[in-house]
């Protein structure tokens, strides 16, 4: 099996205030974590070079000119619904579009060592827990594992199944989509048609059929349509209540 080994932390901060910035990489830097980072001064810029997966946490500035740390968080949410959001600011008063936005939490100016901490750990957890559960198969006559969190659908075709991840790879098996079903269970995966399994963390958009996040079509049984989407609407509910 392929040996997954655990990348470093992705964290942009989006901070316009110099002082701040530098304490937040200070603790940052001091708690030992591993780590990539991106510094952006305006929510704008980091909207520019966003994209889903990107990055496993966000710290933003709740005010900020061009566009806030608010109106950053919307976009960033159109986008990708499992990156980390911290917002830091001087006032608790937008905790509600906090809510509104699933962000972890505040953190009030000047931001404590403490929080930063919590906010590294929280994004450590959800990050190892997606790479910790993966799909093993034969492909191509070579063993892979393929982290669940990375599957977008499985689809069977031509006497075989095919999984397709994000990075657009297609792993070509011979095991049937009865047995892989097996293996990726519900809420998450969900057998959508005789043809399909789909991970519902990559649906971007809800037809007749789920549009997933490549732009691909993963078909929905018709007899079973309403059903299926009221699965997906409870599961994504459960994920804001958990989170």
């Amino acid at each position: 099996m392929q040996n997954i080994e655990k990348p470093p932390l992705l964290i942009a901060i989006c901070e316009d205030t110099e002082s701040d910035l530098k304490k937040l990489k200070g603790f940052i830097e001091a708690s030992g974590t591993l780590f990539e980072l991106d510094v952006y001064e305006d929510g704008a810029d980091l909207i520019a070079e966003f994209t889903k997966g990107r990055y496993d946490l966000v710290f933003l500035d709740v005010f900020m000119e061009q566009l806030s740390g608010v109106e950053t968080a919307e976009q960033i949410r159109q986008v990708d619904t499992e990156v980390v959001i911290v917002f830091a600011t001087t006032s608790d008063d937008y905790t509600r579009e906090g809510y509104r936005l699933n962000a972890y939490k505040y953190m009030i100016k000047p931001v404590l060592r403490s929080d930063v901490e919590e906010s590294l750990d929280l994004a450590l957890v959800r990050r190892d827990r997606n790479l910790a559960a993966s799909l093993d198969i034969i492909s191509d006559n070579k063993p892979v594992s393929i982290p669940f969190s990375e599957i977008l659908y499985v689809e069977s075709r031509d006497s075989r199944s095919h999984v397709v991840t994000a990075d657009q790879r297609n792993y070509s098996t011979v095991a049937t989509l009865d047995n892989l079903q097996t293996l990726l269970s519900p809420p998450r995966f969900l057998r959508t048609h005789r043809a399909f399994i789909v991970n519902l963390d990559h649906v971007d958009d809800v037809d007749d059929d789920f549009i997933m996040d490549n732009g691909d079509v993963a078909y929905i049984r018709v007899k079973d349509r309403k059903r299926i989407k009221n699965k997906f609407d409870d599961y994504v509910f459960s994920k804001i209540r958990s989170d």
